[in-house]
C-alpha cells in the first residue's frame, strides 16, 4: 500500500490547500466509491472528475493482491456520462510462484441515467468494454463486454436503496465454463451530518462451470470539502470461493471544468 500512498498523497494535498477557503456553494464531486454496487448518479456535467484508491485482498487460498484502481469521469449532460477506469498498477503474489506486477485492465463505459424517473427512485445503464491492458499473468488477456441495470430508491430520510444487475460476456474462459457471468449487488447508504456517509453492500457473481462468489463489505465517506471525499473500509468474503478479505482506501475529486 506504499505506493497507493504516494500516489494518492498529490492530489490530496493540492485539494486540501486549494479548498480550504471553499464555500458550500461550490460544485460538488459525486462519488461512485466506496461500494461494488453503482447508483444511477452521474457526475456534475462539463467537469472532469477522478478517482483514486489503494486496495490489498487475500485468504481462502486467494493470491495475496495489491491494485491502485482509478476512474476518470465525464458526463456530457444531465443523462449521458463517459468513464474510463481499471488499475494503475497491480501486484499479484501466486501461492508457490514469482510476485507479479505492472499495469492492470483498462475499460471504457458508457453510462445513461434516466430522466423520467418517479419521486425517490432513480434508474440507469451501463455499457462496458474491458481492454486486456494487462500484463502476462495480471489479467484475462481477452475482451470483456458488460451491461449493467440499476436501480436507486431512498427509503427513509438520509437512508438510500441501490441495486444491480450485471451481465459479462467473458473472452477467456476454463474449460467447461459458460462465457456469460451474472453478477448482482445492493448497497443501503445512510447520510451522517453534512459530510459523513455510511454503507454496506452484499455482492456475488454467478458462471456456469465456476464456483459462485459473495462478499459482504461495510464503508465509510467523508467529504473534507464539496470538491473532496475520502473513503475506506473492509469486505469479507462469505464463501471459501471469494476472498477472504479486502481492505481498501480512497478518495473522489472534482478536478476542473472542461466546458
Amino acid at each position: 500500500m506504499h505506493q497507493a500512498a504516494k500516489l494518492l498523497s498529490l492530489p490530496l494535498a493540492w485539494l486540501t490547500c486549494t479548498c480550504a477557503h471553499a464555500q458550500q456553494s461550490e460544485p460538488a464531486a459525486t462519488p461512485f466509491r466506496p461500494t461494488v454496487t453503482s447508483g444511477a448518479a452521474i457526475s456534475l456535467p462539463g467537469w472532469l472528475e477522478l478517482e483514486l484508491g489503494g486496495q490489498r485482498l487475500g485468504g481462502h487460498g486467494a493470491d495475496r493482491r495489491s491494485s491502485l484502481p482509478y476512474l476518470l469521469k465525464y458526463s456530457f449532460n444531465e443523462q449521458w456520462a463517459l468513464l474510463l477506469g481499471g488499475d494503475a498498477r497491480v501486484s499479484s503474489r501466486p501461492a508457490g510462484a514469482p510476485a507479479l506486477s505492472g499495469m492492470g485492465d483498462t475499460a471504457l463505459t458508457l453510462k445513461w441515467r434516466g430522466s423520467a424517473a418517479p419521486e425517490g427512485t432513480s434508474y440507469g445503464v451501463e455499457a462496458s468494454i474491458k481492454f486486456p491492458t494487462a500484463g502476462t499473468g495480471l489479467g484475462s488477456g481477452e475482451r470483456d463486454y458488460g451491461l449493467k441495470g440499476i436501480y436507486g430508491l431512498d427509503i427513509a430520510e438520509g437512508w438510500h436503496l441501490d441495486g444491480n444487475l450485471l451481465a459479462t460476456q467473458l473472452g477467456a474462459v476454463d474449460t467447461g465454463q459458460g462465457r456469460l457471468q451474472s453478477a448482482w449487488a445492493m448497497a443501503l447508504s445512510h447520510s451522517v451530518g453534512p459530510a459523513w456517509t455510511l454503507a454496506a453492500d452484499l455482492s456475488g457473481t454467478h458462471q456456469r462451470g465456476a464456483a459462485d462468489t459473495a462478499q459482504l463489505l461495510a464503508a465509510a465517506s467523508y467529504a473534507l470539502s464539496p470538491r473532496l471525499v475520502l473513503d475506506g473500509g473492509l469486505a469479507g468474503g462469505l464463501n471459501r470461493n471469494t476472498p477472504k478479505w479486502t481492505l481498501f482506501a480512497g478518495m473522489t475529486v472534482l478536478l476542473g471544468q472542461l466546458h
